[in-house]
């Protein structure tokens, strides 16, 4: 068979479609798509002519057995050998690999152990790639087709970012060692595991392009200083910092010129199985509203995870930059009552620590703008807001279910406003209840009431609650904060009645409120032993 030129990449969905057993011999003509049937516990081969320095990329996929996929070079007397062999986890595998001389190679396709078979998709592409060299410019040519294939050598955590002159800017595409497309944020791409990858580049045909892979610039953010650098139009500077979970940072950049940045947890080495998130898991990254405006760019976030952290600075015009990271919260404690100056546009935070059954209101006010007053819990999730009335106070009362560290954020509506505030916490005693002693209250309208006893493990108790006024919605939670039990279809008829075998020894919350009205109601605990 002649050696065939092969320029253009086909790309072709992948459908299933049962064929009829065919021989297990195949001449493979170029790229394409192509559908077969894997007889049981035999091997298919694609035979092929192919050139030196010639890309193939090659891709099979079935939902009837799981396929491997290799690449033989042909000897003297059916002597072939074997250059790749790939079991990928799946349903699928796949290869890219430029060939060592000109030659027959055959792709071949066979189940896992040779155990299976059924109807499978092949997916070739074949393309002729010039060499790359990351930092250096280089003038190209589209072809007929108008594409241009070029490889490089990536290294593990490098960042590329492509820039041409000559074509639409967006106008290209990286692909992995294996020949998968890389996902890319704001024209770049992290390479994930170092190898050989390709960069296409797409144009008008059979014109000339200028082309420089640039590499962002690896830094290491010094800890509690300040930080400042410069970039040229098109740089990227990729500034580390380590963190923990629970830790909160504060990154604030002033800058000149345009800039493109986010910050992400950027781990050193990821989890080959990403196991499904479940509930109650800290996300990676908590960011919490600041306002960013004119030059100075803001990030508050509560960390996630344990490893490294990336703030990635793109300049889209000669740039300057001076960074700043930091904890800026306040330690709190309750009973007290502070006086701060909110920075116009600006946020102040303030931590404490809580613990499951604690009741606590957060009161804050000012004179010189309208306060905004906001709680997160130790993993970053809002739990409590302030209302927006307009006359000059906000206030938070919440019940602790997590033990951790609090932090309550002070803010002006709409980010406008600043000027001088006072705040305060304060801890609310909750109403004790007794074995067989009813006890009364009056629970206000959308309001939450609380109760607590001392159980035992191995209690039995019954928990009443009734009301004429209203239709009671009532809630046990353990002494670490967990529910227990709920019950909400009370009515202010036959009001609501829980039982429950106590799981530990320590304090019991009880919740208390309305799915419909409010006022006057009692609360009984009864002893069910």
């Amino acid at each position: 068979m002649n050696a065939k030129m092969w320029p253009m990449a086909v790309a072709i969905a992948l459908v299933s479609c049962p064929v009829l057993a065919q021989e297990s011999v195949r001449d493979l003509r170029g790229a394409g798509q192509f559908g077969a049937f894997l007889t049981p516990s035999q091997l298919d081969r694609w035979v092929f002519d192919g050139e030196k320095g010639e890309t193939i990329i090659a891709h099979v996929v079935s939902r009837e057995f799981d396929p491997i996929l290799e690449l033989v070079k042909t000897g003297a007397k059916d002597d072939d050998k074997v250059l790749l062999e790939v079991d990928d986890p799946g349903n699928e595998s796949r290869f890219m690999i430029r060939l060592p001389e000109k030659g027959q190679y055959k792709i071949r396709i066979h189940a896992f152990k040779y155990q299976g078979g059924g109807n499978y998709n092949l997916t070739v592409q074949r393309f002729q790639a010039k060499e790359l060299a990351v930092g250096k410019p280089l003038l190209g040519n589209f072809d007929r087709e108008g594409k241009s294939y070029l490889y490089f050598q990536g290294v593990k955590d490098q960042i590329l970012i492509p820039q041409l002159k000559g074509t639409s800017s967006g106008a290209w595409k990286i692909l992995d060692f294996k020949g998968r497309p890389m996902m890319d944020w704001a024209g770049t791409v992290q390479i994930e595991d170092g190898g050989e990858g390709c960069l296409v580049v797409s144009g008008q045909p059979d014109q000339r392009y200028d082309l420089l892979l640039r590499e962002g610039r690896q830094l290491t953010l010094p800890v509690g200083k300040e930080f400042a650098s410069s970039l040229q139009q098109g740089e990227l500077d990729v500034v580390s910092f380590q963190g923990k979970p629970g830790e909160f940072r504060v990154l604030e950049v002033e800058k000149k010129g345009d800039l493109v940045t986010r910050l992400k947890y950027a781990p050193l080495e990821k989890k080959s199985e990403q196991r499904i998130a479940r509930s109650g898991d800290r996300p990676e990254i908590e960011f919490l509203p600041v306002a960013s405006r004119g030059n100075r760019l803001r990030y508050a976030a509560i960390l996630g995870r344990e490893g490294r952290y990336q703030l990635q600075l793109l300049a889209e015009t000669p740039a300057s930059y001076t960074l700043t990271a930091r904890d800026p919260s306040v330690p709190m404690e309750f009973g007290k009552e502070v006086e701060g100056s909110l920075p116009v546009g600006g946020a102040t935070f303030y931590s404490f620590k809580a613990a499951p059954g604690q009741l606590f209101q957060a009161n804050l006010g000012s004179q010189k703008f309208i306060p905004v007053l906001r709680l997160y819990d130790a993993h970053g999730s809002l739990v409590g807001m302030s209302g927006n009335d307009g006359d000059g106070e906000g206030h938070i009362t919440h019940m602790v279910v997590n033990e951790g560290m609090y932090r309550l954020q002070v803010s002006s509506l709409g980010d406008g406003g600043g000027g001088d505030f006072h705040l305060a916490l304060k801890e609310t005693k909750l109403k004790e209840l007794q074995l067989d002693v009813r006890g009364q209250n009056t629970l206000q309208p959308g309001a939450m009431d609380f109760w607590t006893f001392a159980g035992k493990e191995g209690q039995t108790v019954f928990l009443s609650v009734r009301s004429t006024s209203f239709e009671p919605v009532v809630s046990l939670r353990s002494p670490d904060g967990v529910q227990l039990v709920a019950e909400n279809k009370g009515s202010a008829t036959t009001g609501s009645l829980l039982a429950l075998k106590l799981p530990k020894t320590g304090r019991y919350t009880v919740w208390i409120s309305s799915s419909r009205g409010a006022g006057k109601y009692t609360v009984r605990l009864i002893d069910g032993d």
